[in-house]
């Protein structure tokens, strides 16, 4: 299997936040959806795929003595784009790159044209006319500087611009939260126009976690700085199930978790969790397959009951899956 992108136990410490060991592969032609907390490592992660956050190899560059060791350690790892190497080759992997991200960052001061013609030089193949063309289809107003534009209409030109050169890997960070609706829907077949022919890939995150269910094949789940799991979206579903019905019949001693549950007025509906997706007779007829928005909910409620049971009572350890 040839994979287009190949991020390698990447950890990067920012400030007090420590990102920890994220690996994952993606091949050509695919979506993968980032998805997270809030402060859970995406926007980090996102910076360093961009090269805005660089990284570091110990062995490499321990030579550099204004680093400290532990600094360095803690700052590690690679990200190949088609063989190019985000520490060593950054300008060849940059050239792959286009992106989308919720603030923009061309020159606000700046029109979209005047935008193209800065920054459109930096890219070899980059295509002026199919840059305007692009801005005046999605309604961006191309003489008008970024600053006076909604801020739709500056996604919109971001979305132009990376539309106008030959990336083959489009970063898109929480791109459609200020779209609307009409054009929200013509940007997801955008989306998926872009990787319908297999060679190119999208990384997209999004707090829409409705989003995922939509566009994305892969599904990397990033909690508190560390990789809580990554595999297709399908695999990811089929762990869990949304079970309501009598407490009784939930026993983990038959093979799943029981992840959190609510007492309503007439049952209990609960999230249950199995890795190898077996469940039951009497949980899987009292179930259905959780969304992935209910999966999310659920697992950030047991973290959040675990959090306070280790606060009242720091000596008495609380089994939860690694």
């Amino acid at each position: 299997m040839a994979f287009m992108l190949q991020c390698d136990h990447v950890t990067k410490k920012v400030g007090n936040f420590l990102l920890w060991d994220i690996h994952f592969d993606l091949e050509p032609g695919y979506i993968l959806g980032i998805i997270g907390s809030n402060g859970a490592g995406k926007s980090t992660l996102m910076r360093i795929l961009l090269g805005s956050y660089k990284l570091y190899n110990h062995t490499e560059d321990c030579k550099c003595r204004t680093i400290e060791a532990e600094w360095m350690a803690a700052n590690k790892g690679d990200v190949f784009l088609n063989g190019a190497s985000i520490r060593r080759n950054p300008r060849e992997y940059k050239n792959q790159t286009a992106f989308v991200m919720n603030d923009s960052p061309f020159a606000l001061g700046m029109s979209a044209r005047d935008n193209g013609l800065a920054y459109g030089r930096y890219y070899g193949d980059f295509d002026f006319i199919r840059y305007e063309k692009l801005c005046r289809e999605y309604g961006v107003s191309y003489n008008t500087v970024l600053k006076k534009l909604s801020k739709g209409e500056q996604i919109k030109q971001q979305l132009a611009f990376a539309m106008s050169h030959s990336a083959c890997l489009y970063i898109l960070d929480e791109p459609a939260g200020n779209l609307d609706i009409q054009f929200r829907e013509e940007f997801y077949e955008i989306m998926r126009d872009i990787v319908k022919d297999g060679d190119k890939s999208i990384i997209y995150v999004s707090h829409l976690v409705e989003e995922m269910d939509v566009l994305a094949d892969y599904i990397l789940w990033i909690e508190k700085g560390k990789q809580k799991s990554y595999g297709t979206l399908e695999e990811l579903l089929d762990q869990y199930r949304l079970y309501s019905g009598p407490q009784g019949f939930l026993r983990s001693k038959e093979g799943y978790e029981v992840i959190g549950l609510q007492k309503k007025e007439n049952h209990t509906e609960a999230l249950v969790w199995s890795q190898n997706g077996c469940f039951s007779g009497q949980v899987k007829s009292r179930s259905r397959r959780a969304a992935l928005k209910e999966i999310m909910y659920y697992e950030k409620e047991s973290e959040e009951q675990v959090c306070r049971k280790q606060t009242v009572r720091p000596n008495l350890p609380v089994e939860r899956r690694g």
